[in-house]
């Protein structure tokens, strides 16, 4: 395999994590169906599978996809990680998170 090769495959690899890691989280957040999940316990219950930043980058797309909606654990106004440390915030499925759990809608960046 020459360089490019190698960079491609590496890229893909990636790639397929990252839609692994988004079915991963988005479920992870449904489990308590009804209730908000605390960022940090979903965030520790992962580990090792996920790391900081692919559990970060999952939440940044479900959120900014609609999939999920997050809101500050204290106040609980609505709020991104743009305006808030992860460790503040809790998350909850919106109804598009669970059509695509129930695979009525598809999302080929999030594998379920």
């Amino acid at each position: 395999m020459n360089t490019l090769e190698n960079k491609e495959l590496s890229d893909r690899i990636r790639q397929k994590k990252f839609f692994r890691n988004n079915g991963v989280v988005l479920k992870g957040i449904n489990l308590l169906r009804t209730q908000f999940v605390r960022l940090p316990d979903l965030k520790y219950a992962l580990e090792p599978s996920l790391t900081e930043s692919e559990f970060l980058d999952s939440v940044n797309y479900l959120t900014e996809g609609g999939y999920i909606r997050t809101r500050h654990t204290g106040t609980k106004q609505e709020i991104t990680l743009a305006d808030a440390p992860a460790d503040e915030l809790e998350a909850k499925v919106t109804q598009k998170g669970i059509q695509v759990i129930a695979c009525i809608l598809k999302d080929d960046c999030i594998e379920v």
